[in-house]
């Protein structure tokens, strides 16, 4: 049903009936559970796709505030995919900073374009750090841009691990383009790559899609996703939660 629904951007519940082959009291029952899992959106006769494109981007000390039990459980989530010797790539974002804390293992080699996860890393003299310079996001903290693309462009990396500000079937989205051109060049260079993500992300959309899901090793989210959310994500990744 979801499909017909991303499909054809609006459909009505006579055509669900007639293209499914079920009740109309089935549609919508059905068409209910999705509404409450934010996948679709009821109309008068039928449904349509979510109003789930975000308004604005968050800045980085209004993202340190927002579920931040989340983070921590999928930080420790990660860190737990890291093993000694690995060298990984760590980009922007509040929930991959978390890290550094539960981190088990030494030594590795740890590259980032994010000044603050740098910051968190130079802490400790235990890991070989590289910071990947460029222009300056201040927003995010982020270095972006040529300098930064022409560097990654050279690496190689075991693991990546790439937050996002929405998911929305096989898209990955973030909100500036220059970050998420920066994020795909490394993705590409990585043998393993991960996506962090809370499930607050899913079947959410921002204004840059700059990945495929599906080109993905795994997604990192939180124990609060939903049956039909792992279900959706499950078509293009693996998930762990």
């Amino acid at each position: 049903m979801q499909k017909l629904v991303n499909t054809h951007g609006i459909i009505g519940v006579a055509d669900l009936t007639t293209e499914l082959g079920v009740t109309e009291m089935t549609i919508r029952r059905d068409l209910k559970e999705l509404e409450e899992e934010g996948l679709i959106q009821r109309i008068h006769g039928g449904a349509k796709l979510p109003k789930n494109l975000s308004k604005k981007e968050l800045s980085h000390s209004e993202k340190q505030e927002i579920n931040t039990s989340e983070k921590i459980y999928i930080a420790k989530q990660i860190a737990s995919l890291i093993e000694s010797d690995d060298t990984i790539f760590l980009g922007p974002g509040t929930t991959i900073e978390m890290v550094y804390d539960y981190l088990q293992v030494t030594p590795m080699r740890v590259v980032t374009n994010s000044i603050h996860v740098f910051n968190k890393f130079n802490q400790s003299n235990m890991y070989d750090l590289i910071l990947i310079g460029g222009s300056y996001r201040e927003r995010t903290g982020a270095f972006v841009g040529s300098i930064a693309n022409q560097a990654l462009s050279k690496l190689r990396v075991r693991k990546a691990f790439i937050g996002v500000n929405g998911i929305n079937h096989n898209n990955l989205f973030t909100s500036n383009e220059e970050e998420g051109t920066t994020q795909s060049i490394i993705m590409d260079n990585a043998q393993e790559t991960y996506i962090v993500a809370d499930h607050s992300k899913i079947a959410k959309e921002d204004f840059f899609s700059f990945y495929d899901l599906d080109k993905t090793t795994a997604i990192i989210t939180d124990e609060n996703l939903t049956t039909v959310q792992k279900q959706v994500l499950e078509q293009y990744t693996r998930v762990i939660n």
